[in-house]
């Protein structure tokens, strides 16, 4: 018993510095094991989505077209000058890359993806595609006053296409700051119908109403656009409640379009909640259970 008691004293007095310093550092690590509750996030900008995602231009740019030259007298004509006074000008829509042959190693390879084919991956068709627009109003702040008193009778008009909305009756009473919490829903055809309005205008008892203020938002960029918000894979799949899926597109359906871009085998569904996705087998529950068990 001695000689051990001996040799473990000899340890303690030899323990070098540096193990010490390692514990130490390994000591703050240990509260991150804590397992974090899963509760669905969504993250809030406090300004434009456009200006922080550099209008949604990551692949597809908006180009004015330029009235054509009567005469001579045009070629001195600035750019502003020759495009067309209208609310919405013409415009073309696309994206133009030059790329250095051979293509550079810095050109980005994702997987999946040919890199002949450059920032050209997986372009959507050009053919019309039917839309559901849904367009949450939540508040509006700092309005200019349209009455005499100060205030405003402020109401939400929205506008896409051959679609005219004037929520008038749910006008809200001498107000600069409303809150609507409103939500409407619009059917839509792009690329045909893609410039959303939201106004603001003035109730008034008699003559027409005021415009307060309005913004047009494009929602082709934003469709077309990676940064566009998406449900994706979740944990799980609610069909009712809170959490109730509302993607038009089922899971399965967004695993097969996944694959598909990914050049991914899969995905195949067998029995007893499974499915097969490249060489990899992923199982799930069989048994569905609502709230009550």
């Amino acid at each position: 018993k001695g000689s051990k008691a001996q040799a473990r004293h000899k340890d303690k007095s030899k323990a070098p510095k540096e193990d010490k310093k390692k514990k130490q550092q390994a000591a703050p690590e240990l509260p991150e094991k804590k397992s974090k509750q899963k509760v669905e996030e969504l993250k809030v900008f406090n300004k434009e989505l456009e200006s922080e995602f550099d209008n949604f231009e990551d692949w597809l740019h908006t180009f004015n077209l330029l009235r054509g030259k009567i005469g001579d007298n045009e070629d001195t004509a600035t750019e502003e000058e020759r495009i067309p006074g209208s609310v919405r000008s013409p415009s073309l829509q696309g994206s133009l890359c030059v790329y250095k042959v051979p293509l550079p190693e810095d050109v980005a390879r994702e997987a999946g993806h040919d890199p002949a084919f450059g920032m050209f991956q997986g372009i959507p068709s050009n053919d019309p595609v039917s839309v559901l627009v849904r367009v949450y109003v939540v508040r509006a702040t700092d309005l200019h006053p349209a009455d005499i008193n100060g205030k405003a009778d402020p109401y939400i008009a929205i506008r896409l296409g051959k679609t005219d909305i004037k929520d008038k009756e749910n006008y809200i009473s001498k107000q600069l700051n409303p809150v609507f919490g409103k939500s409407f829903d619009i059917e839509a055809t792009f690329p045909m119908e893609s410039m959303l309005t939201v106004a603001v205008y003035d109730w008034d008892l008699v003559g027409t109403d005021d415009l307060i203020g309005e913004t047009k938002i494009d929602l082709e960029n934003r469709y077309y656009s990676k940064h566009r918000a998406t449900c994706g894979l979740a944990q799980a799949y609610s069909t009712h409640g809170y959490n109730a899926w509302r993607d038009p597109m089922k899971p399965s359906q967004i695993l097969a379009k996944l694959c598909k871009e990914g050049k991914v085998d899969g995905p195949h569904f067998g029995p007893g909640g499974r499915v097969k996705v490249a060489n990899r087998v992923f199982t799930g529950p069989t048994e569905i259970e609502d709230e009550n068990g």
